[in-house]
């Protein structure tokens, strides 16, 4: 069947079968803390509960106590060295302030406000980046203004609300990049997202969904990818993901999106590709969900890790009510929901790999060998390592390359099966090498498909396409003078 050419995105994701998929969801601790925070890097989570705030980490997987912060926007860094939160203020118990906590002392640091105070807030830490020097918020001038802040060590705490037009104007930090470049929140004032350059020391306003109205409608940014390029939040009942190039994208809500259910988009990979959130009216009926690129709307988490191979997403959790964070590469989920034993706890997801699968069947050469394709690694977008598509028994010291193309097939062609659908797409020629003297098998072939996914050179190559490969060689004995080899099935992961 010709999947990879005839079905959607969404649905090709379901007609793979389980085998060729991994995922798994992890419970963090029930009745104990929510997981508020991942780092970039996806080793480590912040969490919050009994007025304290927790963080998790790979090399130690259970939670671990602060000894002090409060809140629900507990966040952490790489390697979980910082994390943010807010405390009571040692100087004054009476009010609350954001705070840095430091791994190698133990301590909790208050970090200076702008001045004024509401009720018992100073200021309110909700983001960090993921080296852990640059915190972003909300801190109050006066009892009725607030301005969003960032706090960095070496120039304290900064007010990056001034741009707004004039004096009475109130403004939230939400996000802060990984790198601490760019931020994200909104004009509290007028409920309009924006995006700063913390390093220009400017901002601009997102746009809004509203219908008539998308210049100075309503929205509201909660997520900024690693690199600060996206940008996600909620406008008009809808859950938008927003970049420069594209403009705000509405992402919908699991159903009907309108009053009484919204969608909400928490957090974004750095290449814009997976968003996660939640949908609902609140935290009480909130469900989680996913939007990856090629889907037209948001699914519920539940669903889209049961239909790609995590049935442990209903077996052991009544429902997902939360996804608050995303790793970098889009593979790593927090959040919270209620477990089985009708708990409250806090989940750590690795999202399904869809893995490479051989098919076909390659024709045998003029040494009476079986060219054979085989594979290491697995197609993304972001994974700095080599998807390594290989072929062996093949003849020695001949020319031979690999081609593509985005559907299966197992047509005959030049005495043996061409396994992809044309039209396909050939890559650089290799040679087989394996030796010069008499005529063997001991060739090979070897290509790095993540290398050339990077390289741009084909920009159809995005997350969620499925390709098919196969390798074409020379042999000169043969009738006709060539090879081929099995192929190669994969989805190209985040």
């Amino acid at each position: 069947m010709n999947f990879f050419a005839t079905l959607s995105v969404p649905a090709l994701l379901l007609a793979l079968p389980a085998a060729a998929q991994s995922g798994s969801i992890v419970g963090l601790g029930a009745s104990f803390a929510r997981a508020s925070g991942i780092s970039p890097d996806g080793n480590a989570i912040a969490g919050y509960g009994s007025n304290q705030t927790y963080y998790w980490t790979t090399t130690f997987p259970a939670w671990q106590s602060t000894g002090d912060g409060r809140g629900s926007e507990s966040k952490v860094s790489n390697g979980a060295a910082f994390l943010s939160a807010d405390i009571y203020d040692p100087n004054n118990v009476n009010r609350t302030t954001a705070a840095r906590w430091e791994a190698t002392t133990g301590l909790w640091t208050p970090l200076p406000g702008l001045g004024g105070v509401s009720g018992s807030s100073v200021s309110t830490a909700y983001d960090l980046s993921g080296d852990g020097q640059t915190v972003v918020g909300l801190a109050w001038k006066t009892a009725g203004e607030a301005h969003a802040f960032k706090w960095t060590p070496a120039g304290g705490t900064v007010d990056i609300g001034l741009w707004l037009p004039g004096p009475g104007w109130s403004s939230r930090a939400n996000a802060v990049s990984a790198d601490g470049r760019f931020a994200a929140g909104l004009n509290t004032n007028t409920q309009r997202a924006i995006r700063w350059d913390l390093t220009a020391g400017t901002g601009q306003y997102l746009g809004s969904l509203e219908p008539g109205n998308t210049t100075f409608g309503a929205s509201t940014a909660y997520g900024i990818s690693a690199n600060g390029t996206w940008v996600v939040g909620t406008s008009s009942y809808n859950a938008f993901r927003w970049s420069t190039a594209t403009g705000m994208q509405s992402l919908g809500a699991i159903g009907v999106a309108g009053f009484g259910n919204a969608g909400y988009a928490t957090a974004v990979s750095a290449d814009g590709k997976v968003v996660v959130g939640w949908s609902g009216t609140n935290f009480i009926n909130s469900q989680a969900f996913i939007w990856r690129e090629g889907m037209t709307n948001v699914e519920k988490l539940q669903d889209y890790l049961l239909n790609n191979g995590v049935p442990t997403a209903y077996s052991q959790w009544q429902v997902l009510k939360f996804a608050s964070d995303i790793s970098a590469d889009g593979r790593y989920v927090v959040g919270w929901g209620t477990n089985i034993n009708n708990q409250s706890e806090g989940f750590r997801i690795e999202l399904p790999v869809f893995q490479p699968q051989s098919y076909c069947t390659g024709k045998v050469n003029s040494q009476g060998c079986t060219p054979a394709i085989a594979f290491t690694g697995y197609a993304s977008m972001t994974l700095n390592q080599p998807f390594q598509i290989s072929c062996s028994n093949v003849l020695n010291d001949k020319s031979g390359l690999l081609f593509y193309g985005f559907g299966q097939s197992a047509a005959p062609f030049q005495g043996g099966f061409l396994c992809v659908q044309p039209p396909t797409v050939r890559t650089s020629v290799q040679n087989s090498g394996g030796g010069t003297g008499l005529p063997s098998c001991l060739g090979s072939y070897s290509f790095d498909f993540n290398a050339y996914i990077r390289s741009g050179y084909d920009t159809r190559l995005v997350v969620g396409t499925g390709c098919a490969a196969q390798f074409w060689m020379r042999d000169p004995a043969a009738t006709p003078t060539t090879g081929l080899s099995n192929a190669v099935g994969f989805l190209i992961n985040p």
